[in-house]
């Protein structure tokens, strides 16, 4: 068989166009610091090289022409984006493995999208076979233009974390977040960038029709086509769950799975848990006892922490810290173990912690240990159960004999915080009650977190409302008061006998509290605790030790066993080292760490002396 000297011509240039986009990715890889290693692109070389030959022969299109462009720049985006913003972020290698499997998966997608395109135009219907085609192309890349959009806003790759906030999302949150770190306009630039990218895409495919087209349909051309379709098709169903994108979002969802078995053992945990309930506060001094999450405080933004912030926004706290009352306690070294609400509260809730090694759905929480210690338990929460499923946080909530959100729903609740003292009125105060309020604080927007009349700090002309720093202490200021709402009625009405402040996590007011830029003022939080003079009078062990702890450092993930320590619950699930109501305390500062293990909290340079208050 005799090959013409126009069809050997061809097969040149089809052959050269393939080797070009072989090696141009390879030196790509190469140049950024992520060489593939020999060893995984050589076995790739002559099959990838068929395919890309093959490709040119079904439907007539040169690999590098307009017509080739938007299925070439949708496989080229899976090819690179990944490794090339890894290699941006952390300026060190990827696992060769998986820049091959990027690499694999880029080029199987462009295959696949340019035989499926020479199928459809031979079938008819060319203008609508074009538009489809620039909206799979639009599809197919999303996932790169997310990573690339959250590289833009945070300067940081993709990581479990950031995968982990998008999971357990809700469509209001997601809004909020692009409003604040985007903004309306850029928003709207992007969707017209959209647009104009939908419409050239459109266009090259109609130059496509007319190449492919333009020559005969043959027996030959549509078996290559038929092959690469299922050919390309069973590459990524080999390579795409083995990618890096695949492994973040497969890390997600086992976790996710994993904690969902929170609720499957629960039971058995509680009745596991052996507390004394005639040595507890509810038998030594009855009442109702008070844990309010906070959101996204940072002590650094609150006056009765740091006393030169140049807002007034703490008077409430201020007043009662000046005053002398023997009750409050405020705490000057407290530190979130994480960045973000859920993985914070799921330790901070239960026995788990960054030092004992724990997992979450083997743990006891404190709704566990109140109900144990004699108390009825009520969850009311101003944050919607967020979420494809339940976080740890709801379903530790869920555990509670009564739990309650202001917006029952999926949604990110837009109420302000104050909707939640109306719930108070609910309890019984000849009753052991034990509440927990779960607030929104000063979660992003910080405008929208109080009423017009707590608007007393106005940002500046020409400076973002919605993240600024008056805004934030306005929030701050908000939060003050809700508090001395709960205070005031608990005292009045419910005989309070403690109440217990603290913050998921902190917040840097430029880049928001996203692990992937991470900074200290991120996990600085307030927490304070008040204890009625019945309380002193019955545990005044509790008392003494938690005002020698003032100026101890503690990070939240050990306040399961504080609490444990506070309702005076002692257990098989209880350690009074990590209990900050404890003699036996056990950590310092240079014990302590942030981040899940990755940060000391030694390495904080703004870190305050660690001294035990002077004895009474």
């Amino acid at each position: 068989m005799t090959i013409s000297t126009e069809h050997q011509d061809h097969l040149i240039r089809w052959l050269t166009a393939a080797a070009v986009y072989f090696l141009l990715l390879i030196a790509f890889y190469i140049d950024i610091g992520q060489d593939m290693g020999a060893e995984y692109f050589l076995p790739l070389l002559l099959p990838m090289l068929a395919a890309l030959v093959l490709v040119q022969y079904g439907t007539r299109v040169p690999l590098f022409s307009w017509a080739a462009l938007p299925n070439l720049l949708t496989g080229i985006g899976w090819c690179v984006t990944f490794p090339l913003l890894y290699a941006w972020t952390y300026q060190s290698i990827w696992y060769q493995s998986k820049i091959c499997f990027d690499f694999c998966v880029g080029t199987a997608l462009f295959l696949l999208l340019t035989a499926v395109e020479g199928a459809l135009h031979r079938l008819g219907h060319v203008r609508l076979t074009a538009a489809f085609l620039s909206v799979l192309n639009f599809l197919a890349l999303i996932i790169p233009f997310l990573q690339a959009a959250y590289y833009c806003i945070v300067w940081h790759c993709l990581s479990p974390a950031s995968v982990m906030a998008l999971y357990l999302t809700n469509y209001r949150e997601s809004i909020d977040f692009i409003q604040s770190n985007v903004g309306l306009i850029p928003t709207l630039l992007i969707v017209v960038g959209f647009g104009l990218f939908l419409f050239l895409c459109w266009r090259g495919h109609m130059a496509f029709a007319r190449r492919t087209l333009a020559e005969d349909t043959t027996a030959g051309r549509m078996g290559a086509m038929a092959f690469l379709t299922v050919a390309a098709i069973a590459a990524e169903a080999w390579y795409l769950p083995q990618t890096s994108v695949a492994d973040l979002w497969n890390d997600v969802r086992s976790y996710v799975s994993q904690t969902q078995e929170y609720s499957v053992g629960h039971d058995e945990r509680l009745d596991s848990l052996m507390i004394d309930s005639r040595t507890t506060l509810a038998a030594k001094a009855p009442g109702t006892v008070i844990l309010v999450i906070g959101e996204s405080a940072s002590r650094n933004y609150m006056k009765a922490y740091t006393p030169d912030f140049p807002y007034e926004d703490t008077p409430w706290l201020s007043q009662k810290l000046a005053s002398g009352d023997p009750g409050f306690l405020p705490f000057d070294n407290v530190y979130s173990s994480w960045s973000q609400t859920v993985p914070v509260l799921q330790r901070a809730l239960t026995e788990q912690s960054q030092y004992n090694g724990k997992e979450f759905f083997d743990s006891a929480s404190i709704v566990d240990v109140a109900r144990k210690a004699g108390y009825e338990t009520w969850w009311f929460s101003n944050q919607g159960r967020y979420g494809q499923y339940d976080s740890a946080i709801t379903l530790v909530a869920k555990t509670a004999d009564h739990a309650e959100w202001t917006d029952d729903s999926y949604n990110f609740s837009d109420k302000y915080d104050e909707t939640l003292l109306q719930y108070l009125t609910r309890l019984d105060p000849n009753r052991n009650n034990f509440v927990v309020l779960h607030i929104m604080g000063s979660h992003i927007y910080y405008n929208n977190r109080y009423p017009a009349s707590f608007e007393q700090f106005r940002t500046e002309e020409g400076d973002s409302v919605v993240s600024s720093l008056p805004s934030y202490a306005n929030s701050i200021l908000y939060t003050d008061y809700v508090l001395s709402q709960v205070f005031d009625y608990a005292q009045k009405n419910l005989n309070l006998q403690a109440m217990v402040y603290f913050s998921d996590h902190g917040e840097n007011l430029e880049i928001s509290h996203n692990p992937d830029v991470f900074s200290f003022d991120m996990v600085r939080i307030p927490m304070w605790i008040y204890l009625s003079p019945a309380y002193r009078q019955a545990l005044p062990g509790h008392t003494q030790a938690l005002r020698r702890h003032r100026s101890r450092y503690f990070t939240n993930d050990m306040l399961y066993d504080t609490i444990c320590g506070l309702l005076n619950a002692p257990s098989g699930r209880y350690n009074p080292e990590q209990d900050f109501a404890s003699s036996s305390y056990g950590f310092y500062r240079k014990d302590l760490t942030t981040m899940l293990g990755q940060h000391r909290l030694t390495e904080d340079p703004d870190g305050l002396p660690e001294e035990p208050a002077p004895m009474p």
